[in-house]
């Protein structure tokens, strides 16, 4: 059995738990029982004993009588002596008796209140003279009730998390549980808590209530139920909470005593409803700054009492739809074929989401609102209604329609504005064409002029004549130039992008083998890369093409080992990136912003031949596909000319992925002296 300091507790039989004290107090009773019993015993026997020595001192005396007085009365004499020695005796061995049974019942006791129970069963079974036998049978039912009782106690004891205090009349600790969590596993001594006070104890944090406030409850003897209290070092915690119950001792004599009582280890408990408690909190904060709100409707789908919230967001609107439901409150929100498709959801018990209609509320505004809902069903299963949030949608719908009504005005402005351009560059191109149209004819005069008096004069024509003749023939020439590189500018910009599937590596070998042939120190190494494709213009695809092959072609004219290379490989993004790379003459890096440029040259006119057009028109087809090109190089190393045709191309399903596998290099087999006629930006 678990003693708790000098006095144990002892379940009875019934359940419920009782002190030694308590459970001896029969046994008290008893031991005054029995001394009463043992002489109104002793009185009966001594009766019983007198009137038997009557009896015989009749029965002696009588005859004697009879014979004489003087020998018979010194016969009763005797007979008297002897039955008074025999009385005494008797007397004296149920004094005996009485005193025995006392002393052994005082004893008991006195080993019960102390927890002592075996020495106690012990002391009645010990065998005295004179002790009644009744003594053994008691023996037998105390041992086994609180044999029992004790089994049960220490059961409960040890698989219980409370512990047991007292304190005295001066309200001070005066036994506590060693166990206690407050001085074990805490690191206190039971020395540095015993007698002295709750609020003396410098872990004890004050109840709500206060000190003041507990010790006069203290004062008015009252029980008192799960105290909590804040504890500083608590068990293995730093900073926890315990619960205490107490209820006040009273003596044999009515003196108050104390209180006693229990206590036990809140703090997980504790933590848990505060965590709770601060959800409940942010849930409450967050629901009302939301602007979701939560709705609810009973089995027909009619709203009941308006919550706090639903009142401050609606007012009497809500009020009045009481009792009714949805469609009944808002009729002319929706159609009735809406309404009736919404009623059927409900009827068939399905979730529904985003039900939005108008809502005109008391002030004349009108709002809009999204409803999602889900049945409610009980723990039987009965349906109980639907639940759900609902949305202020109104600042959407306003948005939404002010979106709508800015994209028609911006569609009818880009409308009338793309006509607007249509129209321009329609005039544009025909002004071009008219232009070229009207200058070509009289520079084919100036060019026919030129070579009519080159074959008038004949011999008669000085070399300084012929000279300046030459040099009006290579003017009205690159005037031609310059008029096809205009038209053809403008037609890069204005022709339509009719998109399809190109092979693009078949595109560039085609577009090699028609290249001019140009007067070079070696053919040139052509390395393509098969398995292109691409989604775009084959027609602009093939201008790009023979611009940057020109280019190439052009500008390794003076190396000893001509290298051009044409592959691409997809992106970081998705996008097919296209590369045309040489080892030919290369440009300054700080001159790469001029290539596409309008007749921007970075070369001289002796040195390589061009107009300057050819990379910006270069630049305008990629534009277009949605694409972006940059150049890069050092003088003497070449060129990289890198160019991408947007997203869209990307974004095609049916397009194989880029083989990296290099054909065969195709090798420039003939050689002539003339220039390439292909627009050039370098």
């Amino acid at each position: 059995m678990k003693t708790l300091g000098r006095q144990a507790l002892l379940p009875d039989p019934d359940g419920e738990t009782l002190p030694w004290s308590d459970s001896i107090t029969p046994l008290r009773n008893g031991a005054a029982v029995s001394s009463s019993s043992a002489w109104r015993l002793g009185a009966v026997g001594l009766s019983l004993v007198a009137a038997m020595a009557a009896a015989f001192a009749a029965w002696q005396l009588l005859p004697l009588l009879a014979s004489g007085l003087a020998g018979g009365l010194q016969q009763g004499l005797i007979a008297g002596a002897f039955s008074a020695a025999l009385l005494a005796g008797l007397a004296v061995v149920l004094w005996r008796a009485q005193r025995i049974a006392s002393r052994t019942l005082r004893q008991s006791v006195n080993e019960l209140r102390r927890g002592q129970w075996e020495s106690a069963v012990a002391g009645l079974r010990e065998p005295k003279r004179a002790v009644p036998s009744a003594f053994g049978d008691l023996a037998e039912q105390v041992e086994g009730v609180l044999s029992e009782s004790e089994r049960r106690w220490r059961a409960r004891v040890e698989m219980s998390t409370d512990w047991y205090w007292e304190i005295d009349q001066r309200f001070k600790l005066s036994n506590l549980s060693a166990d206690a969590p407050i001085a074990k596993p805490a690191g206190r001594a039971l020395g540095d808590l015993l007698g002295r006070r709750h609020d003396e104890l410098k872990c004890f944090e004050p109840p709500a209530m206060g000190w003041p406030a507990f010790h006069e409850l203290l004062e008015r003897h009252e029980k008192f139920r799960d105290l909590e209290i804040a504890v500083t070092g608590l068990g293995t915690r730093e900073h926890g909470w315990i619960a205490i119950s107490g209820r006040p001792r009273f003596r044999a004599d009515g003196q108050f005593a104390g209180y006693e009582g229990v206590a036990r280890d809140i703090s997980s408990n504790k933590e848990a409803f505060r965590r709770l408690q601060a959800s409940e909190q942010r849930y409450a904060v967050m629901a009302g700054l939301s602007a979701d709100w939560y709705w609810i409707t009973d089995a027909q789908h009619r709203f009941p009492q308006p919550s706090a919230d639903m009142q401050r967001r609606f007012g009497n609107l809500v009020q009045r739809n009481v009792g009714k439901t949805r469609w009944e409150a808002y009729p002319d929100a929706l159609s009735a074929e809406a309404w009736e498709l919404h009623r059927a959801e409900l009827d068939a018990r399905q979730p529904f989401r985003a039900l939005e209609f108008p809502v005109q509320r008391d002030d004349g505004r009108t709002i809009w609102l999204s409803l999602a809902g889900a049945p409610r069903f009980d723990d039987n299963g009965e349906f109980l209604g639907y639940h759900g949030v609902g949305r202020d949608i109104t600042l959407r719908k306003v948005t939404e329609q002010m979106l709508q009504r800015h994209n028609r005005e911006l569609q009818l402005a880009v409308t009338s504005r793309t006509r607007e351009l249509e129209l321009a560059n329609r005039d544009l191109d025909a002004f071009a064409r008219h232009l070229a149209h009207e200058l070509r004819t009289p520079i084919g005069h100036v060019q026919n002029l030129s070579e009519l008096l080159r074959q008038r004069l004949g011999p008669r024509l000085q070399p300084a004549e012929g000279e300046m003749l030459d040099l009006q023939a290579r003017a009205a020439q690159e005037m031609l130039a310059t008029l096809e590189a205009l038209l053809e500018l403008a037609r890069s910009s204005s022709a339509a992008i009719e998109r399809q599937a190109v092979d693009l590596s078949a595109l560039a070998r085609e577009v090699i083998a028609q290249l001019p042939v140009l007067e070079r120190e070696a053919p040139i190494d052509w390395q393509v890369q098969a398995g292109l494709s691409v989604w775009a213009s084959p027609q602009q695809l093939r201008i790009v093409l023979q611009n940057l092959f020109g280019n190439a072609a052009k500008f390794t004219r003076r190396i000893a080992q001509p290298r051009i290379a044409f592959g691409g490989e997809r992106d970081a993004e998705g996008q097919l990136l296209l590369r045309v790379e040489d080892n030919g003459a290369g440009f300054e890096p700080a001159q790469a912003s001029r290539l596409f440029q309008p007749f921007q040259r970075l070369h001289r006119d002796d040195e390589f031949h061009g107009t300057g057009i050819g990379l910006t028109i270069v630049q305008r087809i990629v534009q277009r596909h949605g694409g972006t090109i940059a150049a890069s190089g050092a003088p003497g190393q070449g060129a990289v000319f890198e160019f991408t045709l947007g997203q869209r191309e990307a974004a095609r399903p049916d397009l194989p992925p880029a083989d990296p596998s290099l054909e065969p290099p195709a090798r420039a087999s003939a050689v002539r002296a003339s220039e390439c006629p292909a627009p050039s930006a370098r």
